[in-house]
């Protein structure tokens, strides 16, 4: 099978590719979160106490956005 983001060739059993049709190539990986216009939480975020056990993670400048090979 084939990347459906990139189109490299993948190897690995077809049950695993079945459940991620994604390559785990980190440039392909870094160029999807780019692709999506993913926030960049690196050095970005402030964490949220609730009070039922969870955490909240918000970012503080929600403009940053990813970039690839940074």
């Amino acid at each position: 099978m084939t990347c459906k983001f990139c189109g490299k060739e993948m190897k690995g059993s077809h049950r695993a590719l079945m459940a991620n049709p994604f390559c785990n190539d980190k440039s392909c990986y870094e160029q999807r979160l780019e692709a999506s216009g993913a926030i960049d939480l690196r050095d970005n975020h402030e964490l949220i106490c609730l009070e039922n056990g969870y955490v909240e993670v918000k970012p503080i400048d929600p403009n940053k956005k990813f970039k690839a090979g940074t």
